[in-house]
C-alpha cells in the first residue's frame, strides 16, 4: 500500500512540476518555409535521371550486397546518365540521399 502511495505521489509530483503548454501559445506556432529541393531520381533500363542535385556531389550505385559498381559527378541540376545495368536491386546514394532502385 504504501508503495502505491509513494508512486501515485511522485507521479503527482512529476504532473505539476512539468512546464505546460498555454492554449494561446499554441496558437502563436509559426510555419517556417524551407528552400530545400528534393532530389529526383528517374531510372530507366537504359539511363538514370538526377534532378536538383547539389552541383558537384557524387552519386554511387552499389548492388544488392554492398559493392560499389558506379560513381558518378553530378555537374548540373538535371543530369542524365546512361547506364545499363543487369534485372536486380541497386541502392543509390547521392549526399545524404539514399534510394532502393529495382530494375525489372
Amino acid at each position: 500500500m504504501k508503495r502505491a502511495f509513494y508512486c501515485f505521489s511522485f507521479f503527482l509530483f512529476l504532473m505539476l512540476s512539468s512546464p505546460y503548454v498555454d492554449a494561446q501559445q499554441v496558437q502563436q506556432k509559426e510555419t517556417v518555409s524551407s528552400d530545400v529541393q528534393v532530389i529526383e531520381l528517374t531510372v530507366t533500363t537504359d539511363s538514370v535521371r538526377v534532378q536538383n542535385a547539389t552541383v558537384g556531389s557524387v552519386m554511387e550505385i552499389y548492388n544488392i550486397l554492398g559493392v560499389k559498381i558506379y560513381s558518378f559527378t553530378i555537374d548540373s541540376l538535371d543530369k542524365t546518365i546512361p547506364l545499363t545495368l543487369p534485372k536486380g536491386y541497386y541502392i543509390f546514394k547521392i549526399d545524404n540521399v539514399v534510394r532502393k532502385v529495382i530494375i525489372k
